[in-house]
Formats: C-alpha cells, sequence, structure tokens
C-alpha cells in the first residue's frame, strides 16, 4: 500500500476512535483465501468486527459506480465486508452511500457501519486536515489515459512502434514515450528482450483507468445535451456513416438486450454537424442525449463499428454510479471484456 493511502487510513480512524471510544487495530496489505489482496483489513475488538479497507484518494459521483463495482467484487467472494476509507464524504454522498449499503469512513469522522451487531452512521463533519501529495503519474493524466485505452482494446499494441500507438491513441510521441516509462515503472508492461514489450496485469489497469477516465479524460471530451422528439430514435439508427459511435447505456442497451436506455451517449469526431442533422437533435442543456468527443483514432477491433468498444461502454455505465448500470456493467465484464483482459493474479 502506497504512502498516501497509508496516511488516509490513519487519519480516518483517528477521529472514528475519538467519536465513537472503540479500540480498532488495523493489518496492512491483507489476502484474503482465495489470494486477492486488499489494502488493509480493519478490527474492532468490541464487537468482534471485521472489515477489508478499500482505499480510494477521492470519491466523487463520476468515480462511485467503479468503486461500488469494486467493492461489491471484494464481497462476492468474502463473507467479510468491504469499507471505503477516502479523505472525504460529503452530507449527500452519504446519503448515498448508505442507500446503497456502502460502509465508509473519512478523515472528518463520517463514517457509516452496517453489520449485525453495530451499527453508526456520522454524517457532515468537516476538515482541513491536510493529506500528503503525491507526484502525479503521467500515465494516469488524460494524455496516458487515452493510449492505454489503446493498449487494452488492441491485442498486442504494446509490440508496435511508439508512432503506431501515438496514432492509435491520438497522441503526441513524447507521450507515448512517458507514460509507457511509467507503466514499466508501475509494472503493468515488461521488456521481454526478443519478444518485444508485453501488457500485464490488465484487469488491475482497467479497474484504474475506468476510474480515472470518469474523473480526469470524459469531462475534457463532453460536445453537448440534445434532444429529440422520437423517443426510440436509436433504434433505427446507424450512425458509423457520419463518423459517430454509441457508448453508455445505448450501446449497453444494444450489445445486452437488458438494458432500456434512460440517457444516451454518442461519440464523435469533430464536425459533428451531420450528425445532428440526420438525428434532428437539438440543443438542450437538460435533455438525455449527450455528445462526447472521440479520443482515439482507430477502428474498433471487437464487436459492432456501431458501438464504442466494451471497455469504453463498460466504463461510461459505471460512471454513472447508477445500480442498474453498474448490474449492466458486470454483464458487459463477464460477457465481452474479461476474455480480452484476463483476470489478474
Amino acid at each position: 500500500m502506497k504512502n498516501l493511502e497509508q496516511e488516509i487510513l490513519k487519519k480516518a480512524l483517528e477521529p472514528f476512535r475519538k467519536l465513537t471510544g472503540l479500540v480498532v487495530e488495523t493489518k496492512i496489505e491483507a489476502r484474503l483465501a482465495e489470494d486477492k489482496l486488499v489494502d488493509a483489513m480493519i478490527w474492532i475488538p468490541k464487537f468482534n468486527a471485521n472489515l477489508h479497507a478499500e482505499i480510494k484518494p477521492h470519491v466523487t459521483n463520476q468515480t462511485l459506480g467503479a468503486i461500488a463495482y469494486q467493492v461489491k467484487a471484494i464481497n462476492a467472494k468474502a463473507k467479510v465486508r468491504t469499507i471505503l476509507v477516502t479523505r472525504y464524504i460529503t452530507p449527500q454522498m452519504a446519503d448515498r452511500l448508505k442507500e446503497m449499503d456502502m460502509q465508509f469512513l473519512d478523515i472528518a469522522g463520517n463514517a457509516y457501519i452496517n453489520l449485525p451487531n453495530m451499527y453508526i452512521f456520522i454524517k457532515g463533519n468537516n476538515t482541513k486536515e491536510g493529506i500528503i501529495k503525491e507526484k502525479p503519474i503521467r500515465a494516469f493524466q488524460p494524455a496516458g489515459l487515452q493510449l492505454i485505452y489503446a493498449l487494452l482494446c488492441i491485442p498486442e499494441l504494446e509490440k508496435q512502434p511508439y508512432r503506431t500507438m501515438a496514432d492509435a491513441a491520438n497522441i503526441a510521441n513524447g507521450a507515448v514515450t512517458w507514460a509507457i516509462k511509467d507503466l514499466k515503472k508501475l509494472g503493468y508492461i515488461v521488456d521481454m528482450g526478443n519478444k518485444g514489450r508485453v501488457l500485464v496485469k490488465k484487469k488491475e489497469l482497467l479497474q484504474r483507468w475506468v476510474n480515472l477516465y470518469a474523473e480526469l479524460l470524459r469531462p475534457k471530451l463532453f460536445i453537448g445535451r440534445y434532444k429529440t422528439e422520437d423517443l426510440d430514435w436509436w433504434k433505427r439508427q446507424n450512425i458509423t456513416n457520419v463518423n459517430a459511435q454509441f457508448g453508455g447505456e445505448t450501446a449497453a442497451a444494444m450489445l445486452t438486450k437488458y438494458l432500456k436506455p434512460q440517457n444516451h451517449t454518442i461519440y464523435t469526431e469533430e464536425n459533428y454537424g451531420r450528425l445532428l442533422l440526420q438525428l434532428k437533435l437539438k440543443n438542450d442543456p437538460n435533455g438525455n442525449i449527450e455528445v462526447l468527443k472521440k479520443f482515439w483514432k482507430f477502428n474498433e477491433v471487437r464487436g459492432n463499428n456501431n458501438l464504442v468498444d466494451p471497455v469504453l461502454i463498460y466504463a461510461d455505465l459505471l460512471a454513472t454510479g447508477d445500480n442498474r448500470n453498474i448490474e449492466t456493467a458486470k454483464l458487459i465484464y463477464d460477457k465481452e471484456i474479461v476474455r480480452y483482459i484476463g483476470e489478474d493474479r
């Protein structure tokens, strides 16, 4: 566990102990029976309560869906419940997490624990407590995130020259150089000599990418919100002729037949006038059709070219934080992604 995560855990436990008067013990980087590594184990002796700590520096509306997915995945593999530990949970976020029955703890002393013999709910505390800042990892800045997306979508792209990677990710050559350097340092790319570079720990990299895509890259892609009078317009449209593709709930509905989309997502190139004309879209800040700029320069290698890659559909669904969308994201992961990504050991 990194220094930042250790400090967040330490600072979160201090006010919790003071407010509740409870003794709390921790074990850093504990392993579950199936060899899954969790950030820490928290034990409250008075209630013989054990919790897995999943430590995230930030929790926002955009990243909540991906975090909830990860927490549910841990809970599904073990009998011990998971608690989210983070810097700060707003009162609104506290209510939302409580509704989702996601336990949490922050450095302001806000907490939600719901166990058979123990119930705590504290919200509304503020903090000005400082947290050490780690140097930003360039591979997880916007240009690096574009490269990671291309690496996850295109088999063995990591073996190709930097220029080929740069073209696919729609970034500069120099951005590829430092991003690959960071990915090697973090253990996501291994140099195998004559066999070239190999992308490893793909599942872990995907989950990191999903969180950071929603927080750092996706907001930069936003073009506008629109509406149309035809509620079933998306069922009849092929938008590849206007250099656009469906993402989010729309793509998920087409891919799984499980979801009825309430909101629609379209990725398009910068010249999107023909898209608006073909779909008869009207500007509306409250419209349920969002249009985003495409950030990659390769043809989809998996699935339907009318849809973005399943990796991006998965990320879009988790970014909503909606329970139904999270369920659908799991279906897409299990059906469309896991066979390419694999399961990290």
